[in-house]
């Protein structure tokens, strides 16, 4: 018996190659859940071996332990192998001429040239190819590949395919955040899958034109736009920043069907595609199908191939259909431009924006959020050189885009503060954790001492104007009185304050500390999106008639300033609000965002009844009995909760095992029809008559807002526009089928297993 024939058997021997996060959380469950237990552990991590190893269980069990699968060639027979992206070539090649079997996770490899030497090799080895392109297991992706194939639509003139969602994976490397590595972004990841199936379904591509937002690193959004071979045009549009709808629509001569691309839903169709059945299952009788299910369905067709069975399994031929059309995509790749891009100024009121020297080079903090994150776009756009030092590889994805330096780590890691400060020139910390106050307090201590022995020549803190909350009426500056330290976020960021003051006046230290007010513009978490959802997806309740200021200020106002105040030497030591040219009204500012994602506008209620109706224990019960699920939306709000959820599903009890499939993996989606009170503090801020003033920037640091409220929002609404216009339709569509609201929809965890 060969070597090749010993592995035909169901006891063949496997092996995990890379124990990353797709293995933690979804391999290594479903490879118990079948029963076929790996006998091998490679990972360049010992740490990430250990805690695989430790999942496995099984008292008495032998698990060979390597940093390089060569080490332990003669201990395995087959191999599922999920490492980054440009090494799935070579060491898939490396493993088929070795005699293994092979489970690639998608994408098959980052080139035709690879993947057509993987099939090749494994056809005169006699070895079983197969990639991890579990989308093909759901139910709806079979019906619909047999509505086409029946011809029920007629012939298909065009298609749209817009898949998206605000990355969050949990990631435990920066190697989804690397060309080099990665290979590509959202398209070599999510369009591994989404790419797959298109061509499945609907054939090869004639021509196309391709667009995305990396000139350098790796693309969070892309365009595409093709031709198919048979005639029928489309648009495939694919993001890691925007909720889309996750679903293709396909309208043919005689019909259409709009089909999610991870769930069995059938949205909508034409009378002859919703009543098509296939296989049992026609469009109103779809059972839900939850992804562990597509992992085991993919592994046991893996391993019915070892022993066999040539049917089972998506074939590396298969796999590499996908892999042309990207390697085409980056081929023809354009520059995708964003909408809100074009009416951008390009000068201030002396004739420039503010900059620092070209070659420069710049340590930012907190560049995942929206202010660091357009700070260094503007850096960048500049010609300084930009290093970020940050915590969360999963949150990065749109700095992944740009040609900066990467440094992770943890702010009170003197280790990693000292790699990311070294040869700064100028130093912003952005960065804000709300875990633990301590670990804001020492992550400032750190950079404060590696600027001071780097010599920085600008060190500026990003505070807030919360610090004085609840803010007096009249006028708000650098002189009010501290705000109310018992709310711990004003507390830490006032000790944070006091500490740049004391190492600005006292210690030499170049520092500033800059205090945006309410800060919009494209990305804005809580000032842009957080107003657009909660006005798509129900009823915003305003105090009074909204007469309250808000103190708005646009995002490259704010921008400017911080590089004014890194550089002016009437910043050190000092402190300095920064607001638009004259605040709004909260109607004005609520008003306007409902008119750019044409929603509602918000009702407006006396703040006594606010007041009643939002305060206390009872309504938090209530808020929670509204909507039970909501407890897991707020768990799994934390990476580490989330990845322990993910990771030990199939050891939880019964009844919050089948609570947790139903929410977490088979929900999705928002919930519609909420009402949104603000809570005590909200209402002071919406009643407030404080007119934050910006006097002392502009007196000391030449600092000129170059946006009112109406070309804020004017950059501002062409962003929700683009980015919310698919919530906007499902919230004009109550009839189409809406789950019910979580933390992340299963096409969230799809779109990137693996």
């Amino acid at each position: 018996m060969t070597q090749h024939d010993s592995a035909r058997q169901d006891s063949a021997r496997l092996a995990i190659i890379g124990c990353g996060a797709v293995v933690d959380h979804h391999i290594l469950p479903s490879l118990r859940r079948i029963g076929w237990l790996p006998s091998v552990l490679v990972d360049r991590s010992p740490e990430r071996i250990a805690l695989a190893a430790g999942k496995l269980g099984g008292k008495g069990r032998t698990i060979a332990k390597a940093s390089d699968w060569r080490e332990v060639a003669d201990q395995f027979d087959a191999a599922i192998v999920a490492v980054p992206h440009v090494l799935h070539g070579p060491i898939g090649l490396d493993l088929l001429a070795s005699g293994k079997h092979l489970f690639m996770e998608k994408p098959l490899a980052v080139s035709t040239e690879q993947g057509g030497a993987m099939i090749a090799a494994a056809e005169a080895g006699g070895l079983s190819l197969r990639v991890g392109l579990l989308r093909r297991y759901l139910h709806v992706a079979r019906w619909l590949k047999a509505l086409l194939e029946a011809r029920v639509l007629g012939e298909v003139k065009r298609f749209s395919i817009r898949e998206g969602f605000v990355f969050n994976w949990a990631t435990s490397s920066d190697a989804l955040l690397r060309r080099d590595l990665a290979g590509g972004g959202v398209l070599m990841d999510t369009g591994a899958h989404t790419l797959d199936l298109m061509l499945w379904w609907l054939g090869d591509v004639a021509s196309l034109t391709y667009r995305d937002d990396a000139g350098h690193g790796v693309e969070a959004d892309c365009l595409l736009e093709c031709r198919m071979a048979s005639g029928a045009t489309g648009r495939v549009e694919l993001s890691r920043t925007r909720d889309l709808r996750d679903t293709i629509l396909i309208e043919g001569t005689e019909g259409f069907a709009e089909v999610h691309l991870a769930k069995n839903l059938v949205l909508a169709g034409s009378p002859n595609a919703l009543s098509f059945q296939h296989e049992g299952h026609s469009p109103a009788e779809m059972p839900m199908q939850l992804f562990p299910e597509l992992f085991d369905g993919e592994l046991r067709d893996f391993r019915a191939s070892v022993a066999g069975d040539a049917a089972k399994g998506i074939t590396g031929t298969e796999g590499l259909r996908s892999v042309g059309l990207i390697e085409r995509c980056y081929a023809a790749r354009e520059t995708l431009e964003m909408p809100w891009q074009s009416a951008r100024p390009s000068t201030g009121a002396n004739g420039d924006v503010p900059k620092l020297p070209a070659g420069s080079t710049a340590l930012i903090t907190g560049a995942t959020g929206f202010i660091g994150g357009r700070l260094a776009e503007r850096l960048v756009e500049q010609g300084v050189r930009v290093r970020c030092l940050i915590r969360n590889f999963g949150q990065a994805t749109r700095l992944a885009r740009l040609p900066v330096e990467i440094v992770h780590g943890r702010l009170d890691d003197a280790e990693a503060v000292n790699r990311a400060a070294k040869g700064a020139d100028y130093v912003f910390h952005c960065a804000y954790d709300l875990r633990a106050r301590t670990l804001n307090l020492d992550g400032l201590e750190r950079l404060i001492e590696a600027a001071q022995r780097e010599k920085a020549k600008g060190f500026v803190y990003v505070s807030s104007f919360s610090v004085y909350e609840p803010f007096p009426d009249g006028v708000l500056t650098e002189e009010t009185r501290d705000g109310d330290r018992s709310w711990i976020y004003a507390r830490t960021k006032l000790d944070l304050e006091a500490r740049v003051l004391k190492a600005a006046r006292e210690e030499g230290l170049n520092a500033s500390i800059v205090q945006p007010s309410i800060v919009y513009g494209p990305f804005s978490k809580p000032w842009t999106n957080a107003p657009a959802e909660m006005l798509l997806t129900g009823e915003v309740i305003l105090p009074d008639l909204g007469e309250g200021l808000c103190n708005a200020v646009y995002i490259d106002d704010l921008v400017d300033g911080l590089v004014l105040a890194a550089q002016r030497p009437e910043a050190k030591g000092e402190r300095f609000i920064m607001t638009g040219p004259e605040p709004v009204i909260w109607a004005s500012f609520y008003e306007a965002i409902a008119e750019a994602v044409r929603a509602n506008k918000p009702s407006y209620w006396p703040a006594d009844a606010i007041a009643k109706n939002n305060h206390g224990f009872m309504h938090d019960l209530k808020m929670v009995l509204a909507n039970p699920k909501r407890l897991i939306q707020i768990v799994v709000r934390w990476p580490t909760a989330r990845q322990a959820l993910q990771a030990g599903y199939d050891a939880l009890p019964k009844p919050l095992y089948d609570l947790v499939t139903r929410v977490y993996f088979g929900g999705g989606g928002r919930r519609f029809g909420m009402r949104y009170l603000p809570d005590p503090q909200a209402l002071a801020l919406y009643r407030s008559q404080a007119h934050a003033s910006s006097e002392k920037a502009v007196r000391l640091l030449g600092y000129r807002p170059r946006y009112d409220f109406t070309a804020g929002m004017r950059e501002t609404a062409a962003y929700l526009d683009w980015a919310y216009g698919d919530l906007r339709e499902q919230s004009a569509a109550p009839s189409l089928p809406q789950p019910d609201a979580t933390t992340g929809s299963a096409s969230a965890n799809l779109a990137h297993a693996g």
